[in-house]
């Protein structure tokens, strides 16, 4: 079977990133790798580009059709196992929380994730960080404590210790994130599924207008 030189395969007409715009993508993630699950910390050198809309099918090297990912979560998702579904999710979630929220503050949510099962208390300067979080009620103070430290010339100072813990909009904000499930997101939202009900149709009118072409072919 002789190649099709009148189709250039994807590799023949991918262009290298420029500096800049790698810079840009870099800033993007928070030199992190896209999939929030992952915490690879991203660098220039191991840094793989991610066309959300493939070369081969016309995508551009707009920072809009980029996604940074490490070389691991790249591989898996051309081996099949991230689904674009997905990828296009964290996208879109990563543009949001930018948006939203600082670094940081994403971050911090990440961590609330992590330390779920652990106790962790926090003083007042602490709360602080959270307050962002809190303010868009994706984060509340669950317990309070008040903590008392006596000194040798009987003195006694006394101190506050709060815990915080992810409120339910931010449980579901962090599981649709997490997961690249977009219904998950609009569940988020409080918007019902019209927008995927239409995908869902395009790409099934699609497979059966292509399901009629290959009978006619036949």
């Amino acid at each position: 079977m002789t190649k099709d030189k009148t189709k250039p395969d994807r590799q023949s007409v991918r262009k290298k990133l420029s500096t800049v715009i790698k810079g840009q993508l870099l800033m993007e993630a928070g030199y992190r790798c896209g999939n929030p699950r992952c915490t690879v910390i991203l660098a220039v050198h191991i840094l793989e580009d991610h066309h959300i809309k493939y070369v081969s099918e016309g995508g551009g090297d707009e920072i809009s059709n980029l996604l940074a990912l490490c070389p691991n979560c790249h591989t898996l998702h051309h081996h099949g196992e991230i689904p674009h579904e997905a990828i296009r999710h964290w996208k879109g979630m990563l543009l949001a929380l930018n948006h939203a929220f600082d670094r940081e503050s994403m971050d911090l949510l990440l961590y609330l994730v992590q330390t779920h099962n652990t106790e962790v208390w926090y003083t007042g300067d602490g709360i602080l960080r959270f307050a962002k979080l809190i303010a868009r009620g994706l984060v509340a103070i669950a317990e309070t404590d008040l903590v008392a430290q006596r000194y040798t010339n009987n003195l006694k100072l006394t101190h506050t210790s709060h815990r915080l813990a992810l409120t339910e909009s931010g449980v579901m904000l962090l599981e649709a994130w997490l997961s690249g499930d977009e219904r998950k997101f609009l569940d988020f939202l409080g918007k019902p599924h019209l927008l995927l009900q239409e995908e869902d149709k395009q790409v099934e009118d699609a497979e059966k207008k292509k399901s009629e072409n290959d009978n006619t072919l036949a």
